[in-house]
């Protein structure tokens, strides 16, 4: 995983967010152009990678983009166009954090600034059909976040494990998998008036031998 490969890959899910909300096909192309931005929005994220991506977009584009979203004729409030841009911001992320490469990315903190980063921005111009055309450039300030091997032992000293009261760094690796399961109990028929006789701790034959490896023979009820 590298800057590029994220910079890049989160300019795609910026402009598909713009291409979904004008309902226009939409494609991104990374430009030498300069963009001046008018509105810089900062993104925190934890998870894959942590630290900030900013995204600046010039005025013009921006009034352009939150009155189409809208669906207004007029220019919009900077108010409704802070919320637009957040909101588009806020989703690309969400979009970044389903990715096999960036699984798990989230984002813990969104808010408008007006400094600009101290790294250099790369410039991107999207085209969402023939509704929108217009750049956004971005400050990628992240660093790719420090993950343990899934498969490395915990701490043991020969053949002895080290217990320290903690759990075990990978214990999230095994709680995320998911395994089919399956249980039959067996089954029976009940009048309603055997139904109706039911209490807490009331035992239901199932009709099962005991030593049928199959299923349980019993049944313990629970009160509604």
């Amino acid at each position: 995983m590298t800057e590029r490969t994220f910079v890049g890959t989160a300019a795609e899910e910026l402009g598909a967010i713009i291409g979904a909300l004008l309902e226009a096909p939409a494609t991104v192309v990374q430009t030498d152009a300069q963009i001046v931005p008018r509105w810089i929005v900062r993104l925190t994220f934890e998870g894959a990678l942590t630290g900030t991506l900013s995204v600046g977009i010039a005025e013009d584009d921006a009034t352009t983009l939150s009155r189409l979203t809208m669906g207004l004729d007029d220019v919009p409030p900077e108010a409704a166009i802070a919320d637009t841009l957040l909101e588009v911001c806020a989703q690309g992320i969400a979009a970044l954090g389903e990715r096999n490469e960036f699984k798990g990315l989230r984002l813990s903190a969104s808010q408008h600034v007006s400094e600009l980063p101290a790294v250099t921005p790369t410039s991107y111009q999207v085209t969402a059909g023939d509704r929108f055309t217009g750049g956004f450039c971005l400050w990628d300030e992240s660093t790719i976040a420090v993950r343990r091997d899934p498969l490395a032992s915990s701490a043991v000293s020969g053949d002895t494990l080290q217990l320290n009261g903690s759990l075990p760094p990978n214990l999230d690796v095994i709680l995320d998998i998911d395994l089919p399961l399956s249980v039959r109990f067996g089954q029976t028929e009940m009048t309603l008036l055997e139904l109706t006789r039911l209490g807490p701790g009331s035992v239901i034959d199932l009709g099962r031998p005991p030593d049928d490896p199959g299923s349980a023979h019993s049944c313990c009820a629970r009160s509604p």
